[in-house]
This record gives structure tokens, C-alpha cells and sequence, in this order.
């Protein structure tokens, strides 16, 4: 029989307050994607012509300014709002079907969104604790739980 992980939570497993809290996780993520997408898209309308010229594949010097064009080409289509959706919507699906995905999601979510959130302020990313703080408290409730013996009541 092969060793279970220590962070795993059992497939399937996935119930109650931690399945509840990564679904909201999901939610948030994927409504925090969407809320960025729509910002972005609202306010660089004007540099789409530039984008589909051509124009972002010109040749930049590194100690140049980024040309706005470019910086708005990175807040929209280039960032990590479309993976970050999917993400959100992966998350509540699996936790839907009681299923949890890896522990280095969670953790790897909760790193990057800390640091960026830490790191660039005024920004967004501190919303993005909210979600992050609730897949955390999932994932630690639900070892928890899933290291009880059977029958064992929780005090």
C-alpha cells in the first residue's frame, strides 16, 4: 500500500466546512479574475488597434519605459487573470464533487498571493488573501479531519 502524502486529503473526502469554504475560495477567485478582466478591458479599449498591428513586437531596450500599449497588454490579456478564473472555477468544481485538489495549490496559491499583496500596494491582491486564508483553513480543517480515527468525536 502506498504512503499517503502528508498534507493529502483523502480523494473523495472532501466535506463540510472545508469543501463549503474551498467552494467560496473558488467564487472569490474566479469573481476577483473577473473583476480584473473587466476593469482592464474597460480602460485600454484604445490600445487594442496597437495590439492587433503588430506594435507590441517592437524592439524595447531594457532601461526604456514600457510603452502603454505594452502595460496594458500585461494588466489585460497577459496577466494572470485568465488562470486565476479557470483556477477559481477548478477549485469549486472539484470541491463539488468532494474532491480536493493538491496541497501545493493551496500552499502555492497562499505564497503568491502574500507576497504580491505584500509586495505591490495599492493593488488588488489583498483581496486575494480572503480566498487564499479560506483555502488554507479547508485544507488544515480537512487533514484534520481526515487523520481522526473513525467514529472518533471531535471536541
Amino acid at each position: 500500500m502506498a504512503a499517503v502524502p502528508h498534507d493529502a486529503v483523502p480523494p473523495g473526502r472532501l466535506s463540510g466546512r472545508p469543501r463549503t469554504l474551498t467552494i467560496w475560495a473558488g467564487r472569490l477567485l474566479t469573481a476577483v479574475a473577473a473583476a480584473h478582466l473587466a476593469f482592464f478591458l474597460a480602460t485600454s479599449t484604445e490600445f487594442v488597434p496597437d495590439w492587433l498591428s503588430g506594435a507590441l513586437w517592437a524592439d524595447i531596450p531594457l532601461d526604456a519605459p514600457m510603452p502603454q500599449a505594452q502595460a496594458f497588454f500585461w494588466q489585460l490579456v497577459g496577466s494572470f487573470a485568465v488562470p486565476t478564473a479557470l483556477l477559481g472555477l477548478l477549485l469549486s468544481r472539484f470541491a463539488r464533487e468532494g474532491r480536493a485538489l493538491p496541497g501545493y495549490v493551496t500552499w502555492t496559491v497562499a505564497a503568491w498571493v502574500t507576497v504580491c499583496a505584500s509586495t505591490l500596494e495599492p493593488s488588488g491582491f489583498p483581496v486575494g488573501l480572503v480566498p487564499a486564508a479560506m483555502l488554507v483553513t479547508a485544507r488544515l480543517t480537512a487533514n484534520g479531519a481526515s487523520r481522526r480515527p473513525e467514529g472518533a468525536v471531535r471536541r
